[in-house]
């Protein structure tokens, strides 16, 4: 489903290179708002959003098993996986 994961030079995206070809990048912000970790929703739940820093970046990549990825944040928050197919629908909506 994926062939490659990687930040931009800047930190701020997300490359995602999917088999077949195409790649998509998701912005750091946006993958912080979209995080479905209980962290993040809890967040939702009492504030109605998630704050993100306008500097925030990507500081580690972590694959999950064979079908997922642990992204970590310069906010701290360590704690958002993202399944390849999460990771797809958020590339449909979001993705450039």
């Amino acid at each position: 489903m994926i062939d490659r994961l990687d930040a931009t030079p800047d930190c701020r995206h997300l490359i995602v290179e999917w088999e077949g070809g195409s790649t998509t990048q998701l912005a750091a912000d946006t993958l912080r708002r979209k995080a479905r970790d209980a962290y993040s929703r809890r967040a939702l739940i009492d504030h109605g959003e998630i704050a993100v820093l306008p500097d925030l970046t990507i500081t580690g990549l972590f694959q999950v098993g064979a079908a997922g990825v642990n992204v970590h944040f310069s906010d701290g928050h360590e704690r958002a996986i993202y399944p390849f197919d999460y990771l797809r629908e958020l590339s449909d909506r979001y993705g450039n």
